[in-house]
C-alpha cells in the first residue's frame, strides 16, 4: 500500500483565521476550487506516493531534523494569483523574518533524499494554496483577491507534520500521520 504523503509547516491560529476571512468572501465565486479551512498548511516538500512500510523512516528524518530546529518566523505578504500569465492559483505568500526557513529546508532536503526519497524538487516558494483556478475568474475578483487584508505581523510557525493526501471527488483530506513540534 502507499500513501501520497508531503511534509508541512501548519499554519497559526491568528493568520489561519485570517485566511479563512477571506476564504470567506471568495468561496461564492465560481470558478475557482477553494481550499477547507482545515487544509490551509506550507507544502516544504512533496513526496508523491511513499509506501506505507517506509512510513517510520520519513518519521525518524523528521524527528532528527525537528528536534533542535526553532520555529520559523513568517508574515503573510499578501495574497497573489500565479502564474501571472494563464494563472492556475490563488495563494498567500509569505516571507521569513530571519531567513532560515530556506536554510532548513536545503538541509531537510538533503536528509530526506539520503533516505532514499525523491520529493518534489521545486524550489521553496513560500506559500500557503488558497484555491486553483479552474476557469478564467473576473476581473473585479482578481482585484479583490490582490488587495485582500490579511493578518500583519510575524507568527511562530513551530509544528512540521507529515501528511497522508487522500484525493476525493470534493477536495482531497489530509491525514496528519505524525507532528513533530519546534523550538519556541
Amino acid at each position: 500500500m502507499r500513501y501520497r504523503s508531503f511534509i508541512a509547516l501548519e499554519t497559526p491560529e491568528k493568520p489561519k483565521r485570517s485566511l479563512e476571512r477571506a476564504l470567506e468572501r471568495f468561496r461564492p465565486h465560481p470558478g475557482v476550487n477553494w481550499v477547507k479551512d482545515e487544509n490551509l498548511h506550507l507544502t516544504l516538500l512533496f513526496l508523491g506516493d511513499v509506501d506505507v512500510n517506509r512510513i517510520g523512516e520519513l518519521s525518524e528524518v523528521l524527528s532528527e531534523s525537528c528536534a533542535n530546529a526553532a520555529a520559523f518566523s513568517l508574515t503573510i505578504r499578501g495574497l497573489e494569483i500565479f502564474p501571472y500569465k494563464s494563472p492556475r492559483l490563488v495563494w498567500a505568500t509569505l516571507a521569513d523574518a530571519e531567513g532560515s526557513l530556506a536554510n532548513w529546508h536545503k538541509k531537510l532536503l538533503g536528509k530526506i533524499r539520503h533516505a532514499g526519497f525523491e520529493p518534489d524538487s521545486k524550489p521553496l516558494k513560500p506559500h500557503i494554496t488558497l484555491g486553483r483556478i479552474k476557469k478564467a475568474i473576473p476581473p473585479a475578483l482578481q482585484n479583490e483577491i490582490l488587495t485582500a487584508k490579511v493578518e500583519p505581523g510575524f507568527f511562530p510557525y513551530d509544528r512540521v507534520t507529515l501528511f497522508r493526501s487522500i484525493l476525493h471527488g470534493d477536495g482531497p483530506i489530509y491525514q496528519a500521520l505524525e507532528s513533530f513540534e519546534l523550538k519556541p
